[in-house]
């Protein structure tokens, strides 16, 4: 018996060291990827052109990651080779083989025109079927590729600011190497720095050709830290508000966003110490450090200690605040939270407001501290409810706006939108409109499948799925509005079109915008009041000739901010144009008023 035991346990000790070996070569596996990252940022810091900053690093990446590296940038419906490199071992005229010839980069990422655009091009084990695809023509390409001997090979969009602005090429060749998904994975991750650093070149390369540029791209440098679109993410609903105090800089010290992660998504919001641009510049690295660490390793607490660590070697009093969700893709499961120094986040239930988790230190003001992560159970009919300091801290004739009142303004809201409407509302009330510090608001409840649904009596609806006509019919004034087409606008839209907005009152116009002038006079008055317009359609369904509409609206502007909220529409449509227009902040609303009218 004593030798079974033994032997037994001999087992187990064996199983156990197999599995600590297997934790310590992932350890070092995302330890060796993370200091790759910081080693292609020091490369583009370092350079002092755009040529320079790519080919430094392509010099990172091969032969570390690579036996061969190409960087193209997209210039209209082309692309332009910019850097290569090749590790040695190669056929002397390798290298120049890969200048010379034409890039093989997917048509898709060209074209940049849709969310495939940014799928990556992974190619596992590399066929000759596929070397064919690559090549321009069936003999000296052709034959060129197959004397490289690729394994495998990764194709990946460079994004900056909503745009592919190029692609990255990784391929293993002479090396016996093979890619696997996890590489595809970091290669991903990698080309997010990449084109950070593809933009950024760009831009400092015109600041130095152009003294009055200046100005300009200053501006879109702050965009590219302002809050982007929202994602859909299945199973949730979002919405969200930022507004940076003063009227000088639109990106502040808040921010908040929103992110793949394996199995799920992951939401933060932060506050960082200061103002303008040293404020601007821990924001980047906040976010930025936030997003990596997050999607390696899909936890808040990992990602929270990576952000501590990056402002400690900062140095100075670089201070940052946090609140971190990950969601599952399954809503059912429950939510992970992690909170760094900021105001808890909140629960709605009804009329019930309550604090989910406390908070534990603020990033960026101790080495040795660690962030505990709390689970919670999400309902449906639940939500919560994350905000920056700003509200809570925000003064008027009253004194402080307080966690007593912002706790009473989000009693009874029912969805993300009328949340954060809510308390923008009472915000601006209380404070005159005057904001000493920035504010960001972010919101998320279960959804009720691909119809908005707040009462579950209203889940049988007689709205059925419409048709692809009229779909796209939708989708054609969509577009137009989102690239303020008034001629194609008009043209959809009979004489007696009414539409009825929820921003008029803010551009002076509450009364419904009426006929061919009216339409102009709203495009004139959304010109004037915001600078961005997105306008994103979800689900559809018709009954008759009206339409009910789901979908997303971005709107931003330097006065207002960004307001980032799920809204549905009503139209109604005769001999294929638009007759009337009406606007829903709250969509149960949309719903209530289109299952009234059809009953």
């Amino acid at each position: 018996m004593d030798l079974i035991v033994i032997s037994v346990l001999a087992v187990a000790l064996a199983a156990l060291c197999g599995w600590l070996a297997v934790l310590l070569v992932r350890g070092r596996t995302a330890q060796h990827r993370f200091e790759i990252l910081g080693e292609v940022a020091r490369a583009s810091e370092a350079a002092n052109s755009l040529e320079e900053t790519l080919d430094a690093i392509c010099g990172v990446l091969v032969p570390e990651l690579a036996d061969f590296c190409t960087i193209d940038v997209i210039e209209g419906d082309q692309a332009r080779r910019v850097a290569v490199r090749v590790a040695p071992g190669a056929d002397v005229d390798a290298e120049r083989g890969i200048w010379d010839r034409v890039p093989s980069v997917p048509e898709r990422m060209v074209a940049g025109d849709d969310g495939d655009s940014l799928d990556p091009r992974f190619i596992e084990r590399m066929s000759d079927q596929q070397l064919r695809a690559l090549a321009h023509d069936d003999g000296e390409d052709l034959e060129f590729l197959r004397g490289l001997g690729v394994r495998s090979a990764i194709t990946l969009a460079l994004q900056a600011r909503g745009q592919v602005t190029g692609a990255l090429t990784l391929g293993v060749a002479w090396s016996g190497r093979r890619y696997r998904r996890n590489d595809a994975h970091f290669a991903w991750i990698l080309a997010g720095r990449v084109a950070l650093a593809l933009d950024n070149g760009g831009l400092f390369a015109d600041l130095e050709r152009a003294e009055r540029e200046r100005a300009e791209i200053a501006e879109t440098l702050q965009h590219g830290l302002l809050p982007s679109p929202l994602p859909h993410l299945p199973g949730w609903s979002l919405a969200a508000m930022y507004r940076p105090a003063g009227a000088e800089n639109e990106v502040g010290g808040d921010f908040y966003d929103t992110f793949r992660v394996p199995g799920g998504w992951m939401l933060v919001i932060g506050d960082v110490t200061g103002r303008g641009a040293e404020a601007a510049s821990i924001t980047a690295l906040a976010r930025y450090t936030l997003r990596t660490a997050a999607v390696l390793t899909n936890d808040p607490e990992v990602a929270l200690a990576t952000l501590n660590r990056a402002l400690l070697a900062r140095g100075g009093t670089a201070l940052c605040s946090v609140a971190a969700l990950a969601l599952s893709d399954d809503p059912e499961q429950p939510v992970r939270l992690a909170v760094a120094g900021h105001p808890p986040p909140l629960l709605i239930d009804g009329n019930s407001v309550t604090e989910v988790v406390g908070s534990d230190p603020v990033l960026g003001a101790f080495a040795d501290v660690e962030w505990g992560i709390a689970q919670t159970s999400f309902e449906p009919g639940q939500q919560i409810v994350l905000v920056t300091d700003g509200i809570i801290e925000a003064a008027g004739d009253q004194g402080r706006f307080g966690e007593e009142r912002l706790q009473a303004e989000l009693s009874g809201a029912t969805n993300p939108a009328l949340a954060v409407r809510r308390l923008e509302g009472a915000l601006h009330a209380f404070t005159a409109g005057a904001l000493d510090d920035d504010v960001a608001i972010l919101a998320i409840t279960r959804s009720g499948g691909d119809r908005f649904v707040a009462d579950p009596t209203l889940q049988n609806s007689p709205g059925s799925a419409v048709d692809d006509a009229y779909e796209a019919l939708l989708g054609r004034l969509f577009h137009a509005f989102n690239h303020r087409d008034a001629v194609a606008i008009v043209s959809l839209c009979a004489p007696e079109m009414e539409f009825f907005t929820v921003t008029g009152g803010e551009a002076g116009h509450d009364a419904p915008y009426r006929g061919p002038d009216g339409l102009r006079e709203y495009l004139a008055d959304v010109e004037r009041v915001w600078e961005a317009l997105l306008i994103t359609l979800g689900s559809v369904e018709r009954q008759g000739n009206r339409l009910l509409a789901f979908g997303r609206v971005y709107v931003r502007s330097r006065e207002l901010g960004i307001r980032d909220m799920p809204v549905a529409w009503i139209w109604s449509v005769e001999d294929g144009l638009f007759t009337r227009g009406e606007v829903f902040v709250d969509p149960a609303e949309a719903i209530s008023h289109f299952d009234r009218a059809v009953a």
